[in-house]
């Protein structure tokens, strides 16, 4: 029995936080002395708490609220949109209806934008504006009169950009760096934790620690199902 392998660089900042605090907590639960790691648990923790703070600090980055406010008006416009969209279908003029039903159909094409994530909604509200340019869409949109939802949303979509590009800045600015060389630390001495461990398995296997080591893997499998869950998300936003 041995602890399982698991990808820590596919990890983004926070879920690679929250995996080493679950192990340290592990550890801390089952004694550091009784597993004769004690001097190892002592540097991995300080390595870890550095990557906290890190985290920390770039998480209450003076943009990440208005990010939300900014994502959170965005959302309001598109569905706002939409809703007025999808109601002119129901317009007693047939050429109101045949323009409510030929933009309802491109909204329909792009799905529920406000429900991807941040950089997809981006990268997809783009793509749905560019689609606004063709000739019928343009001619429906002046026809049921909605060219203002449609240049508030490009409004919207912009302010988003800039902020997100400003959080950018910041963190390469000030923590980027700090996180990066704090999770090297952090990851080298998980591994010479997990190291240690398997070798005295291989040694002279103890039920106790084989009890310590199924946690440590039931931890290893949690966190990998969240990766193929990430991976399947960021897979489905690129399609």
């Amino acid at each position: 029995m041995e602890i399982l392998s698991i990808t820590l660089t596919r990890m983004n900042n926070e879920v690679h936080t929250q995996f080493h605090e679950s192990v340290i907590t592990l550890i801390e639960q089952t004694s550091p002395q009784a597993l004769g790691i004690e001097a190892l648990h002592e540097r991995y923790r300080s390595a870890f708490d550095e990557q906290a703070s890190a985290l920390l600090v770039i998480n209450k980055s003076e943009t990440t609220a208005l990010i939300a406010q900014q994502d959170a008006a965005r959302d309001a416009i598109f569905r706002g949109f939409s809703d007025t969209v999808k109601g002119f279908r129901n317009h007693f003029d047939h050429e109101m209806r045949q323009a409510a039903n030929l933009l309802w159909n491109v909204f329909l094409h792009y799905g529920n934008i406000a429900r991807k994530t941040l950089d997809a909604q981006t990268a997809a509200t783009n793509d749905l504006l560019r689609e606004f340019e063709r000739n019928d869409v343009a001619q429906a949109i002046a026809k049921l009169n909605v060219a203002d939802w449609r240049d508030k949303l490009d409004e919207e979509n912009k302010k988003f950009h800039q902020l997100m590009m400003q959080r950018y800045s910041e963190a390469a600015a000030k923590d980027t760096a700090k996180m990066k060389t704090a999770r090297v630390e952090t990851d080298k001495f998980y591994r010479a934790i997990a190291n240690q461990i398997n070798n005295m398995m291989l040694a002279a296997p103890d039920q106790n620690i084989a009890a310590f080591v199924n946690e440590w893997n039931a931890i290893v499998k949690r966190f990998k199902n969240i990766l193929a869950q990430q991976l399947g998300k960021k897979n489905a936003a690129q399609k």
